[in-house]
This record gives C-alpha cells, sequence and structure tokens, in this order.
C-alpha cells in the first residue's frame, strides 16, 4: 500500500485490535445470514457508527475486542486509528443500507451487502488488508482535492 493515500491522524490503536473486531463482525455477520434476525442487523450498524465516529467506548464488539486483547496480552505495532474510523463509516453507512433494503422487502440486496462488509471484515482479520484506504483515495479524496 506504498502508494495509497489513506486519512490519517495523530491517533493509534494496536495493529490486532482491528483485527479482533474484524473477526468479532465475520462471527455476528455470519450469524445474521444463518438467522436473517433484523436486530442483528441493527446492532451491527449502530455498532459500527459508534465505532466510525468515535464512541468506541460505547461499542459491545470493541469492548469485547479490548477484552480479547487483554485476555491474550497482544502486543503488536501501533498503527493510525484514521483509515479503521472511515473504513467503520463506511460499514455503518451499508449495515443502515441493508436495514432499509431489509425493511423494503429487498432480502437479496440486503445479503450482498452484508456479504461485501463480511469479504472486507475477512480481508482485514487475516490479512490487515483496509480496502477503506482504497475507497478513499479514489473515491472521497478526488471530491476532497477540488474544494
Amino acid at each position: 500500500m506504498q502508494n495509497v493515500i489513506c486519512p490519517i491522524s495523530n491517533e493509534r490503536v494496536p495493529e490486532h485490535l482491528p483485527r479482533i473486531t474484524a473477526f468479532i463482525n465475520i462471527a455476528l455477520i455470519a450469524s445474521y445470514i444463518s438467522t436473517q434476525w433484523l436486530y442483528l442487523l441493527v446492532f451491527l450498524c449502530i455498532d459500527f457508527l459508534l465505532r466510525g465516529f468515535n464512541f468506541s467506548s460505547l461499542s459491545i464488539i470493541h469492548w469485547l475486542a479490548k477484552g480479547i486483547s487483554a485476555l491474550f496480552q497482544f502486543k503488536t505495532p501501533m498503527i493510525d486509528k484514521a483509515p479503521k474510523l472511515f473504513a467503520a463509516r463506511l460499514g455503518g453507512l451499508m449495515f443502515a443500507l441493508s436495514v432499509v433494503f431489509f425493511l423494503s422487502g429487498q432480502l437479496t440486496a440486503t445479503f450482498i451487502i452484508v456479504s461485501l462488509v463480511a469479504v472486507l471484515s475477512t480481508l482485514e482479520c487475516v490479512f490487515s488488508f483496509c480496502a477503506g484506504c482504497y475507497i478513499y483515495q479514489y473515491v472521497v479524496l478526488p471530491f476532497y482535492s477540488r474544494s
């Protein structure tokens, strides 16, 4: 990712924390896909938005990830927090869209969106690959640079 422009900030997080969070997200998304329980979809939407807008202390998934991190005492380098916030905002938006599609009876669209978030979470969990940086560079930055 040497040539990719990501959002940056002064805040840092341990590299393993977003990966644990992504693993929990994958498990919850798999649960939603198997049950199609609306409340799980709404929970994921709210939790992603809490993390995306820097209210991680209210996020149950973040709290659980920190607990797992403390339990296993992972030691990893610190990474920039801004790309993870941007990715969580995108995830929150995608889950909000999926809730709207679910409520309007468009279950196929809901399944596609939720599956895409699962794929992106898997990339983060397994390879520490943040697709949010690419989305930021090619979708957001061109509009931001013009203003």
